[in-house]
């Protein structure tokens, strides 16, 4: 295909110049050139969601800049390049900017609603299922083995805590009005970002940015909330407590009924220890077996502190 760098800027307006790799990224002017990992429609679908958001009045996002023709994306053989602003700002401490992050997710969240072009995301009860059974089909793949490997042995000494709190979390939604909820969600076209991390987020002095829009689905807005709380429960030093972001939170968008019950199981549900089962046992990769056996002590370290961080969410 050619130096990428020297060819891609002539197709977003910057013809003679050269781009600068960086993480992945072909950088040239105020922009971000990236190989998508989506069809073009649904590049479409997420840069109609932006102009919505801009729209709205939530601006602080890496919209999508149009190449020279006029499309929000360009292809070149089999692959499709993306461009989108870069943003100011820098990765969030979460011990130092988690102040400044509910409320804009909040603004987003708002700013989101009404959209009807994107996936929907699954209910969790039918998530929760599924995680569910392919880790107990997990369990039998692994009693089949002649020789256990330190993740097999981990796998089976921890499992059956993971069914318990996995059972107990299904047992608390479905005293929940979530399925009602949920549907509204998906009727009324509420937008997750659907994977808030670090890499995603962007702080300036006074805002909070949102970027990296792929993995955007139409689902029940508090799954965002929860995967932000599980996050900074495993990240911090936890000195905000649950209830206190949520306010924060509810400063700019008042949560529904029933949603920090709905938190509270969302959070409880074992999703890191299930989905590094998966990762494992279900994904056709390799795995340095050091590495993902480290990376599932860590999660097991982490558990306590995690679990007495959402125990003290008040509901």
């Amino acid at each position: 295909m050619g130096d990428l760098a020297a060819i891609l800027p002539s197709y977003f307006g910057a013809a003679g110049e050269r781009a600068v790799k960086e993480r992945g990224f072909y950088l040239i002017n105020a922009g971000k050139i990236h190989k998508a990992s989506c069809k073009p429609r649904e590049i479409i679908a997420r840069c109609r969601l932006l102009e919505r958001l801009d729209n709205a009045g939530f601006s602080y996002t890496d919209r999508i800049i149009p190449a020279s023709t006029g499309e929000p994306f360009i292809a070149l053989g089999r692959d499709i390049f993306v461009m989108t602003r870069r943003v100011p700002g820098h990765e969030p401490n979460f011990d130092s900017d988690m102040s400044v992050i509910p409320q804009a997710i909040a603004k987003f969240h708002s700013a989101a609603r009404g959209e009807k072009n994107l996936p929907v995301a699954p209910p969790l009860t039918e998530v929760y299922a599924k995680q569910i059974a392919s880790a107990k089909a997990a369990i039998k793949q692994i009693n089949r083995r002649p020789r256990l490997s330190d993740f097999d042995v981990l796998v089976l000494k921890h499992a059956p805590e993971a069914f318990v709190a996995a059972e107990n979390a299904q047992k608390f939604l479905a005293e929940t009005d979530y399925e009602a909820l949920y549907a509204d969600a998906v009727k009324n076209g509420h937008v997750c970002h659907n994977n808030l991390k670090e890499e995603t987020l962007s702080i300036t002095a006074d805002e909070c940015w949102i970027t990296r829009f792929e993995e955007a689905v139409i689902d029940l807005q508090l799954s965002d909330i929860a995967s932000l709380l599980r996050r900074y429960a495993r990240k911090s030093s936890c000195s905000i407590s649950a209830t206190s972001l949520l306010d924060m939170y509810e400063k700019i968008l008042p949560l529904p009924p029933d949603a920090r019950k709905i938190l509270f199981a969302e959070l409880s549900f074992p999703r890191p220890f299930f989905k590094i089962v998966s990762r494992c046992y279900y994904k056709k990769r390799a795995f340095i077996p050091a590495s993902i056996t480290s990376r599932m002590s860590e999660i097991l370290s982490e558990r306590d502190k995690y679990d007495a961080y959402v125990a003290a969410l008040e509901f």
